[in-house]
């Protein structure tokens, strides 16, 4: 069957090629903007590289799983090299070959929690040989290979690979962001949360709101949890509060003093920003953690912020760090607890949910305020849309994406 002079085939053929270019192109961007996350995570947060990546793999997934797909469709004999491919031709079996480590480092990813820690970094090292091996596939089997446009990119991409390559080796070799803590103490918050306290050799240096990874090398549990540090960088010890949601979270609660707990970190660019405007932090459950370590550093600063808390929860036994929050006597604080399931008559209390009609109570000008958002997806999103409505530019609002 034939479009005008162009067979059906052909045009599968032509979409094959070009879809192949188009993933491996992202696939190199996957790898490197994978390698330098330590790097990207001063500009963005590494919060939104791995958002990134994880979005752009499932974008780059169909380019990939579409180049032999149409392929086959263009002419079904490339089905048997799939199934048996022919070491005599090198450069279209290296193709072949890099089709199917996509796959493992794909599911791989998804599984990551399943697997071993070290074992995720050896599979990691399979996307090099992965970007080589198509690399090799492109330039010497690609009908385009040796278009000039196509080899400069090329040819970048590989640069970037080589400089990403060893600026990842460096962080690893150099243990950078990575340090051993030990257990001091556990204390309990609330019935579902609780708060570790570590020591180490060395402080870590970061910044009030930003979150680390914790590793623990015990019941096979060898997979990095995020967590919010709730300490400010001015205490001594080192702390985390955490709810107790899964194995891992049970695990940790089961710790005894003095062992160990691996901590990568600090990363995330939720910090508290310099400014003259009034700050209004807008917490749901366990989202009350940055805010509490910002609230803590305020107290070092030269020149205070005003901060307002609007802290929402379902009932009154779930504020967590309520008795710190009324210990604090300081003008520049103001909080109000909002209860969704539990009415309570006092000042401080609201018994409704967080939305425009309450920020509007509270926040006098909403021009003159930065609000930080952290909490449950879905209240993110809709005190977001909340925001807008109400006018607040969007640079104005910053939010802490909890999306592990």
């Amino acid at each position: 069957m034939a479009v005008g002079n162009i067979s059906i085939a052909t045009v599968f053929y032509n979409l094959g090629q070009w879809v192949g270019i188009v993933g491996f192109i992202n696939l190199s961007i996957l790898i490197i903007s994978g390698d330098l996350s330590i790097f990207l995570n001063r500009f963005f947060g590494l919060d939104k590289v791995i958002k990134f990546q994880r979005k752009h793999s499932l974008f780059t997934a169909v380019f990939i799983l579409l180049h032999p797909l149409f392929f086959i469709v263009s002419d079904f004999s490339y089905i048997k090299y799939l199934i048996n491919p022919d070491f005599t031709l090198l450069p279209f079996t290296l193709g072949i070959i890099s089709f199917y480590i996509f796959i493992v480092v794909m599911i791989a990813s998804h599984i990551y929690k399943l697997i071993s820690y070290k074992i995720w970094q050896y599979i990691h090292i399979l996307t090099y040989f992965l970007f080589f091996f198509s690399l090799y596939h492109a330039l010497n089997w690609g009908s385009h290979g040796n278009n000039p446009l196509l080899r400069i990119i090329y040819g970048f991409l590989f640069i970037m690979i080589i400089f990403s390559g060893i600026y990842r080796s460096i962080s690893k070799i150099r243990k950078i962001n990575s340090s051993k803590f030990y257990l001091k103490k556990i204390k309990s918050e609330t019935e579902d949360t609780f708060t570790i306290v570590l020591e180490g050799k060395e402080r870590l240096r970061f910044k009030s709101g930003q979150f680390c990874f914790l590793r623990l090398n015990k019941n096979n549990l060898h997979s990095r949890h995020p967590f919010t540090i709730s300490s400010s960088p001015y205490e001594e010890n080192l702390s985390f509060t955490i709810k107790n949601t899964g194995r891992f979270t049970k695990t940790v609660l089961e710790l005894k003093r003095g062992e160990e707990i691996l901590v990568d970190g600090p990363f995330g660019i939720f910090n508290l920003i310099n400014s003259k405007k009034n700050i209004v932090f807008i917490a749901g459950g366990i989202g009350i953690t940055p805010f509490f370590s910002m609230i803590k550093d305020n107290f070092q600063r030269k020149e205070k912020q005003n901060i307002l808390l609007l802290y929402g929860t379902k009932t009154k036994k779930d504020l967590i760090f309520k008795k710190n929050l009324d210990n604090i006597k300081e003008k520049w604080f103001k909080k109000v607890y909002v209860l969704t399931r539990e009415p309570i008559s006092s000042p401080q209390f609201e018994n409704t949910y967080i939305d425009k009609n309450l920020i509007k109570k509270y926040v006098k000008n909403v021009n003159d305020s930065l609000f930080y958002v952290c909490g449950p997806k879905s209240m993110e999103d809709n005190i977001k849309k909340s925001l807008i409505e109400l006018g607040v530019n969007k640079k104005n609002i910053i939010i802490e994406d909890f999306f592990w």
